[in-house]
């Protein structure tokens, strides 16, 4: 068998990833640029004249901006997985740009939502079923390893700065002045029992909380990104027992995953998931009753409120071209799934109200039911799968009743998610390019929002010491 040749191989990411967005998002991104750029202006010079309320509009404008453009910039590997895709066009990407689009009924209020977009979907075009060897599931394909496996296209590096690193400094070198606006303003606001009392609450402690949040789950991210860049990809026709890193296709073991009924309703059945998980809500309306100093006073609040969380799995195979080995997805506590492959909403019906009558005694008195959505996730069949995970022997039960037409280490073991020390389990909807699309540097990271989070805790120290 020979091994694909590398369209492209993804190695050194740079120094400096600056990507300006392309429609719409435009228009955004440049309204971000212009108040960092009248932040940075404005501060500038109210350093050299001393006025400390320009200081502070300033940083505030320098800090809305900056996390406007960090939103709104994608990285170089997005924009070029973008241009590959519409190259190569896998069978994926033109179901998802043919097939899936908003559609909505004006006479029922129905709408049915599947994104025409894949950002985890694949970059290079991967065998269809009339590729598989249905008798051999284990053994390699004719057509060789997968031409996204990193063995072959290389494993993508973040640049050392990117949009992320230059206006996340910008946020950093103001996180102490606007933090310290932010919050005496909202010292000072009075307590009045109405709806600016979480405005109140919010400017007290919603940037050093919000930072916080940012630096914990930056951390987090830094970690998984760095194993999936330092772990080396093992080749399934080869792979030893223990743990390894493996990425492929996900195809069919011995029996199709059964049909997932979003919400018990046959009408919005999806076949072939070996992994989802599904969200129910429904939209309310409630009227709220709250005293003032000028006494009572209602206010409308419209919300979603979850109802109802499902997830299920089914074991599969994964198969990188070289062979394939058998996955349990079950055993795998983090699963990460990426965008939502199909959401249903629907309004309510007063006439139908006994077919939600398990929802409806949840409602509060004085709540109006308007609406109902269901969102769904999975990892489908033939989609890439990228898997940290251990390799353990199969059952001797399970290969005594199963017919094998190859031999490999590859049949004896199985993939479970078992987390080990320095070593987190997880199994995600993509190749490798997928997982690592939005990657930024450990500098980004790992430096930047502990420096931010220390200003933005500094700040707020500062202002209820002022206050008294």
């Amino acid at each position: 068998m020979e091994e694909t040749n590398a369209p492209v191989q993804f190695t050194d990411g740079g120094f400096i990833d600056f990507t300006p967005p392309k429609g719409a998002a435009v228009i955004i991104w440049l309204i971000g640029m212009l108040l960092v750029g009248y932040g940075v202006v404005n501060g500038f010079n109210a350093v050299l004249t001393g006025e400390v309320a320009a200081i502070a509009k300033g940083a505030i404008a320098s800090v809305i901006g900056s996390m406007i453009v960090i939103v709104c910039t994608p990285t170089r590997l997005q924009v070029e997985y973008d241009k590959i895709r519409r190259s190569e066009l896998p069978r994926d990407f033109q179901i998802r740009s043919e097939g899936s689009a908003n559609k909505s009924s004006f006479w029922t209020g129905t709408y049915t939502d599947s994104p025409t977009t894949d950002d985890r979907g694949w970059v290079f075009d991967a065998p269809g079923p009339e590729y598989w060897d249905v008798k051999d599931k284990y053994s390699a394909d004719h057509t060789g390893i997968l031409t996204e496996h990193p063995s072959v296209i290389g494993t993508p590096q973040p640049a050392t700065i990117s949009a992320v690193g230059i206006f996340g400094t910008i946020i950093a070198l103001y996180a102490i002045p606007a933090t310290f606006v932010v919050v005496s303003v909202g010292i000072v606001l009075p307590w009045t029992g109405e709806e600016i009392d979480f405005v109140k609450i919010f400017m007290m402690f919603g940037p050093v909380t919000l930072s916080l949040i940012i630096a914990v789950t930056s951390f987090q991210t830094a970690k998984r990104m760095q194993a999936t860049i330092d772990t080396p990809t093992s080749k399934i026709r080869s792979l030893a027992a223990g743990e390894l890193e493996l990425v492929g296709q996900v195809r069919r073991w011995s029996t199709p995953a059964p049909t997932v009924q979003v919400g018990g309703d046959a009408s919005r059945s999806i076949d072939d998931l070996h992994a989802w998980r599904w969200k129910y809500e429904i939209y309310i309306r409630r009227i709220e009753v709250y005293m003032t100093k000028k006494g009572l006073r209602t206010r409308t609040v419209h919300e979603w409120r979850t109802i109802q969380n499902q997830d299920g799995n089914h074991p599969f195979i994964l198969h990188d071209g070289t062979g394939g080995v058998l996955v349990r997805p079950n055993t795998f506590s983090f699963k990460e799934l990426g965008q939502y492959m199909r959401r249903w909403e629907v309004p309510h019906n007063i006439d139908i109200s006994s077919l939600f009558g398990s929802i409806l005694s949840t409602a509060l008195v004085g709540e109006t039911l308007l609406k109902h959505r269901w969102t769904l996730w999975g990892l489908s069949l033939g989609d890439p799968c990228y898997i940290l995970g251990k390799a353990i022997p199969r059952p001797n039960e399970e290969l005594k009743e199963e017919k094998f037409w190859s031999r490999g280490q590859n049949i004896l073991v199985q993939i479970h998610g078992e987390d080990a020390p320095q070593f987190e389990a997880r199994l995600e909807r993509g190749s490798e390019l997928g997982v690592l699309a939005k990657v930024r540097s450990q500098f980004e990271y790992r430096i930047i929002p502990p420096i931010i989070f220390a200003g933005a805790l500094a700040a707020t120290v500062m202002a209820f010491q002022a206050a008294g």
